[in-house]
């Protein structure tokens, strides 16, 4: 009987600190995908799994980075090895960075800042010293957790408040740009596969069941429009046990989603969940530390 590991990525880049791991360098992505085609057969997340014989591979990304098509793709399609692009499309076509990249650029780059940041809500509003590099740090893992915990519309008006504190525009920067719809149209789809990954990328157990719809629905649509096919796969922001709930896998089979993916560590076999295709995150390992991490996930620890 076959087994699946799904690898998930983020981004191929290089970070002076990348704060939340999210980052591989071109370098270890290539000699890990170098490696993993050498030695395992390499399956389409989409793919009917079933036929599988033996262990197999499925790569992933989440987030829709434009690294993603700048670096990771070319990497992929010279060692013809498929995989798939989960795209948040609220940025396609912006200047804007991911969320959470831009609670980053307000709170840890490196620049003349204001001793103090006061946020107004009417459940968490304060005042907090950010007066230091450790303080400022300690308050954007501080905002970060909590942005996980409210709705779209109340963590824009956040980030709005951040950018009038910092005098900042909506624009962000160059190297954290998203998929735009001409880069979408430019990838070879017999290759690459593009799903769905939300609008907001929001943690969906956070909201109501009409505002998960909302969420999922629209971003399905506005890729379908692009690729004018349907788009049948879907991985959930974040991806965690709690952040997603059985509304959220009702709503993907309504909506017509085939598989999903979620961010739980394990091997997928016969008979699986497959709106929860268990995922293993990978962070910037040289080869060695790649090899040793994978002989820890077909242990399933």
């Amino acid at each position: 009987m076959g087994r699946v590991i799904t690898l998930l990525y983020h981004r191929v880049r290089k970070y002076e600190e990348d704060i939340q791991l999210l980052a591989v360098t071109p370098e270890h992505f290539s000699e890990q995908m170098g490696w993993l085609k050498d030695h395992y057969p390499i399956v389409g997340f989409d793919a009917d799994w079933d036929t599988v014989e033996g262990d197999a591979i499925c790569i992933t990304f989440d987030d829709g980075y434009r690294d993603n098509f700048l670096t990771a793709v070319p990497i992929l399609n010279k060692l013809q090895i498929p995989a798939t692009i989960f795209v948040s499309t609220g940025n396609i076509d912006t200047c804007r960075e991911m969320w959470w990249d831009e609670v980053e650029r307000n709170f840890l780059i490196d620049k003349e800042y204001c001793e103090r940041f006061h946020l107004s809500d009417e459940m968490f509003g304060c005042t907090w010293d950010v007066s230091t590099a450790e303080r400022r740090k300690d308050l954007y893992y501080t905002l970060h957790w909590l942005m996980k915990q409210i709705n779209v519309e109340r963590r824009n008006d956040w980030i709005r408040q951040l950018q009038e504190w910092n005098g900042y525009q909506e624009n962000g920067r160059e190297e954290n740009k998203c998929f735009q719809t001409a880069d979408l149209k430019d990838i070879d789809m017999s290759q690459i596969l593009i799903g769905a990954h939300t609008v907001n990328h929001p943690v969906l157990s956070k909201l109501t069941a009409e505002e998960q719809k909302r969420e999922i629905e629209i971003s399905k649509r506005h890729l379908e429009k692009i690729f004018d096919k349907p788009i049948l796969t879907l991985s959930y922001p974040f991806g965690g046990i709690t952040d997603y709930n059985e509304e959220t896998i009702k709503v993907c089979k309504e909506l017509g989603f085939l598989k999903a993916a979620a961010n739980i560590p394990g091997i997928w076999e016969k008979g699986n969940d497959p709106y929860q295709i268990p995922r293993h995150i990978v962070r910037d390992w040289d080869l060695e530390q790649f090899k040793e991490h994978l002989k820890v996930f077909w242990k399933g620890i």
